[in-house]
């Protein structure tokens, strides 16, 4: 006798991974980095454009896992948002720095035929000594992909790093002497493919100006500050 043969059952189809999803990932990590490094944020948000669109149809697509794809399309829209504000505000405050240079030198070329009031007589007095920052990014996943920018009294400072174990903590030094109007504080971080929470601190003289938590696979945070301490 012929064994009894079983009826065929039809599998639901297997989810695979999306290429589209870890594309979106990766550029919308690199727009991030880019965002908040002066004069690259000037086009950072093209690659975090990019990284949106991928990510969005990486999310329509059927038998897809999308948790990349999810990470993917909200760091890519973060870092759009952050590189066009920090772009403003960089343009905001080279602009500020020419002005304060442009009215020194017509100081300094001697007095004007105009009359002077008393207060124009009077110059502010600078600020003096040294702002502490102090960047953070704790949480329960075990490391992190972390960028910082500092931009005061004309100067820069940038950096980023991948595989960061947490807690991570940077603490930097910056001149307060009142030459520029705007000053930016600023650091973000992406978490690993393990799902936890992530958080950001950003700490000046002692004082928290900003802080921010996160959660879920490829958590993205981001903190940013301006016009602290002048």
């Amino acid at each position: 006798m012929t064994p009894e043969q079983q009826p065929y059952v039809p599998q639901p189809p297997q989810k695979t991974g999306s290429g589209l999803g870890i594309a979106a990932l990766i550029l919308g990590i690199l727009a991030l980095v880019g965002a908040v490094i002066p004069f690259l944020n000037y086009v950072a948000w093209i690659l975090g454009l990019v990284g949106l669109i991928l990510g969005i149809v990486a999310l329509v697509q059927k038998n897809r896992r999308k948790g990349v794809a999810v990470a993917g399309t909200i760091i890519s829209g973060v870092a759009i948002i952050l590189s066009i504000v920090l772009a403003m505000v960089y343009t905001a405050a080279f602009a500020s720095a020419v002005s304060d240079a442009m009215e020194s030198a017509a100081a300094s070329a001697g007095p004007s035929s105009a009359p002077l009031s008393s207060a124009d007589s009077t110059p502010a007095a600078p600020l003096a000594g040294d702002v502490t920052i102090v960047y953070e990014i704790t949480g329960t996943v075990p490391d992190a992909t972390v960028t910082y920018s500092t931009l005061d009294n004309g100067n820069v400072q940038s950096a980023s790093a991948s595989g960061q174990a947490l807690p991570w903590t940077k603490t930097l030094t910056a001149k307060k002497d009142g030459l520029l109007d705007v000053n930016v504080f600023s650091v973000s971080a992406v978490g690993g493919i393990e799902s936890g929470d992530i958080s950001c601190k950003i700490t000046v003289d002692g004082k928290v100006v900003s802080e921010q938590t996160a959660s879920g696979q490829a958590a993205v945070v981001s903190c940013t500050a301006t016009n602290v301490g002048h």
